[in-house]
C-alpha cells in the first residue's frame, strides 16, 4: 500500500453460517488486519498533516518573498529618485561653475586684448621716438664682428685638437711598442724562471721552518709532560701527607678523648669518696650532739638511765632525729666545681 493512498477500512469478517466457531489463526489474522487498518488510518492522517504543514510553509515563504520584493522595489524607487535629485543638483552646480568659468575666460580675453593693444602702442611710440634703424645696423655690425672672432677661435681650436690627436697617437704607439718588448718570450721565460726559483726558495724555507716547528713542538710537549708528571707526583705526595696528618690528628683526638674520659671517671670517684667522707663526718657530729644533749638532760633530771644511744633508722642510716645534708646541695656543687677544674687542667 502506497503512502497517502486512501483505502476503505476492511469490515470485520462475518462468521460463516456453516462454522460454529473461529480458529485461533483466523482470529489472529483478523486482529492483524484490524491493526493494519488502524496503522493505515494513522499514516494517512499524519500524511495529511505533513502536507498541510508543507503548504503552510510554502505559503509563508511566498508571502515573505512578495513582501521582500515589494520592499526592494520601493527601495530601488527611492534610490533612483535620490540619484536623479543628486544628478539635477550636480547639473545645476555644474551650470553655475561653467557660467563662472566662461565669465573668467571672457575677462581673460579682454585683458589679453587690452595688454596687446597697449604693447602695440608702446612699439609704435618707440619706432617714432627712438632711432631703431641705427640701433639695428649697429647690432648687425657687432654680430658680424663677433661671428668672425668666433670662426677664428673655432679654427684655432680645431688645429689644437689635431695636434693633440697626433701626439696621443704617437704616445699610444710608443706604449704599445714598450708592451710588446716587455711581453716578449725571453722576458716572459725569465720572469717565469724567477717566479719558479722564488717559489722553490719559499717551499724550502717552509719545509725547514716546518721541521724546526715540529722539533720545537716535540721539545715543548716533552717539557710539558715532564712538568705535569712532577706536578702529579707533588699532588700525590701532598695528598698522602694530608692523609697521614689527618690520621695522626684523629689518633691524637681519640687519645685526648680517652684521657678526658679517664679524668672524668677519676673525678667522679673522688667526688663520691669525698661525699661519703662528709656524710660520715656529719653523721658522727650529729651522733655526738644527740649524745651530749641526752646526757645533759639526764644530769638535770637525775636519771642516768637515759644515757642510751640514739635510735637508728631501720635501714642502718643516720639517726632519725638528725638532718644530714642531701647529696644534691653542697656535694653536687662541689662535684661540678671539681669537674670544671679538671676540664681546665686538661
Amino acid at each position: 500500500m502506497r503512502r497517502g493512498q486512501e483505502t476503505a477500512p476492511e469490515a470485520p469478517e462475518p462468521r460463516s453460517e456453516s462454522k460454529e466457531f473461529m480458529t485461533k489463526a483466523e482470529y489472529n489474522r483478523w486482529l492483524l488486519r484490524q491493526e493494519n487498518a488502524k496503522l493505515a488510518d494513522d499514516l494517512r492522517e499524519s500524511a495529511k498533516a505533513g502536507e498541510e504543514v508543507i503548504k503552510e510553509r510554502q505559503r509563508q515563504h511566498t508571502t515573505r518573498g512578495l513582501a521582500r520584493q515589494q520592499a526592494a522595489m520601493v527601495q530601488m524607487k527611492r534610490a533612483s529618485e535620490s540619484l536623479e535629485a543628486h544628478r539635477q543638483q550636480n547639473l545645476t552646480h555644474g551650470r553655475k561653475v561653467y557660467e563662472e568659468v566662461a565669465g573668467w575666460r571672457v575677462g581673460a580675453k579682454e585683458t589679453k586684448e587690452a595688454w596687446s593693444a597697449y604693447g602695440k602702442t608702446i612699439k609704435e611710440k618707440q619706432k617714432t621716438e627712438d632711432g631703431a634703424t641705427q640701433a639695428k645696423e649697429q647690432l648687425s655690425e657687432t654680430k658680424k664682428q663677433q661671428a668672425a672672432k668666433t670662426r677664428l677661435d673655432d679654427q684655432n681650436k680645431e688645429a689644437e685638437r689635431e695636434r693633440l690627436k697626433k701626439e696621443r697617437e704617437t704616445e699610444v704607439k710608443v706604449q704599445a711598442q714598450t708592451v710588446r718588448e716587455s711581453t716578449a718570450d725571453a722576458v716572459t721565460d725569465g720572469a717565469k724562471r724567477m717566479f719558479f726559483e722564488q717559489r722553490l726558495k719559499a717551499a724550502n724555507e717552509t719545509k725547514s721552518n716546518s721541521a724546526m716547528y715540529d722539533k720545537t713542538r716535540k721539545e715543548n710537549d716533552a717539557t710539558f709532560r715532564e712538568a705535569q708528571s712532577k706536578k702529579r707526583a707533588a699532588g700525590r705526595a701532598t695528598k698522602d701527607a694530608s692523609a697521614k696528618s689527618r690520621a695522626a690528628l684523629l689518633t691524637s683526638r681519640s687519645e685526648d678523648a680517652a684521657k678526658l674520659r679517664e679524668t672524668k671517671m677519676s673525678l667522679r670517684e673522688m667526688n663520691k669518696e669525698r661525699m661519703q667522707e662528709e656524710y660520715l663526718e656529719k653523721s658522727a657530729l650529729v651522733k655526738a650532739v644527740i649524745t651530749n644533749k641526752i646526757y645533759n638532760e639526764g644530769e638535770a633530771t637525775g636519771s642516768p638511765g637515759l644515757l642510751t644511744s640514739p635510735p637508728r633508722s631501720p635501714k642502718g642510716g643516720p639517726p632519725s632525729g638528725s638532718r644530714p645534708t642531701s647529696p644534691g646541695t653542697r656535694g653536687s656543687t662541689g662535684s661540678r666545681q671539681a669537674a670544671a677544674e679538671a676540664a681546665e687542667d686538661a
